[in-house]
């Protein structure tokens, strides 16, 4: 998703069709030579709305046994051989661990115990990651309200954990396998709060491409141009905020046709589309971090 968003995002969006056509779907990986966390999290997600819906989703390993691996440390084979519920897995301590939940609500929780943990891998102790926290709650808060514009808390978010021990860092990955940012602003509400708000976003979206709206959904201005007030800390440029600020590294964000390396300003069309958004970043021992406090 990161070192080659154009094809595997058209791999996605091909898995969406199928599921679409409700159509039995075998993913072949044998010549898969270049494999990580950030697709295999995706694929997670996919996986399961197929199983979700009742339509044979199955797949083989790659030939590449580092590969396979992989695929099986994630705990891919778990989700593939069993539905899904409403509780998030608390098995920590392993390298490489995806969480899910069936998103009723925030669950902080597991941002305090995911903070501990990356922690004591990047310090060798337990550190207060304050933004770490942050783009947790936001990411699930966002998935609760906006991922589908029928009912609210009804789409899974998924978290990619993945500890590199050798260099002190610990990368993260966050999917929503919703309708994206762009289809949920266009989908707003006519609530009588947005009634003055509408036009203005309209406005907004005929003047701007998609690259151009996701970096000013990011910045802040397309908060200030429909309310005329600075954003408060919260959502898209909350998350800014947060890579600004050296709490995290290295932000890429994809939602609907547009990939982000936010942290170098790149805003780029793709030719096809993820229906959802997904986000990675990573924390290291450049990133600010302070003494632990009991939770």
């Amino acid at each position: 998703m990161i070192e080659n968003p154009e094809e595997t995002v058209k791999f996605i969006d091909k898995l969406d069709k199928l599921f679409n056509d409700r159509e039995k779907t075998f993913v072949n990986l044998e010549k898969v030579v270049n494999l990580d966390y950030s697709a295999v999290t995706v694929l997670v997600s996919v996986m399961f709305i197929f199983k979700a819906k009742g339509i044979k989703f199955n797949g083989n390993f790659p030939k590449n046994q580092e590969l396979g691996r992989l695929l099986v440390d994630s705990g891919f084979f778990r989700y593939l051989s069993r539905s899904v519920g409403d509780k998030v897995d608390y098995t920590l301590g392993k390298p490489n661990q995806i969480f899910t939940r069936a998103n009723k609500k925030v669950n902080s929780a597991l941002s305090y115990l995911v903070m501990a943990e990356s922690s004591r891998t990047i310090w060798g102790s337990e550190r207060t990651c304050k933004g770490l926290h942050r783009i947790l709650i936001e990411l699930m808060q966002n998935t609760h309200n906006h991922a589908n514009s029928e009912e609210e808390g009804s789409t899974h978010w998924w978290l990619s954990v993945n500890h590199d021990k050798q260099n002190k860092k610990v990368s993260f990955v966050f999917v929503d396998y919703g309708i994206g940012i762009f289809e949920s602003l266009k989908k707003k509400p006519k609530a009588e709060k947005w009634a003055n708000r509408i036009e203005k976003l309209k406005q907004f979206f005929s003047s701007h491409g998609n690259p151009e709206l996701l970096r000013a959904l990011l910045e802040g201005e397309v908060h200030m141009t429909v309310t005329g007030q600075h954003f408060r800390g919260k959502g898209l440029p909350g998350i800014k905020q947060v890579l600004e600020r050296n709490q995290i590294s290295n932000l890429h964000v994809i939602s609907n046709d547009v990939f982000a390396n936010v942290e170098k300003s790149q805003y780029i069309t793709l030719k096809s589309t993820l229906n959802g958004t997904f986000v990675y970043w990573e924390l290291n021992q450049t990133n600010e971090n302070l003494p632990w406090v009991t939770m």
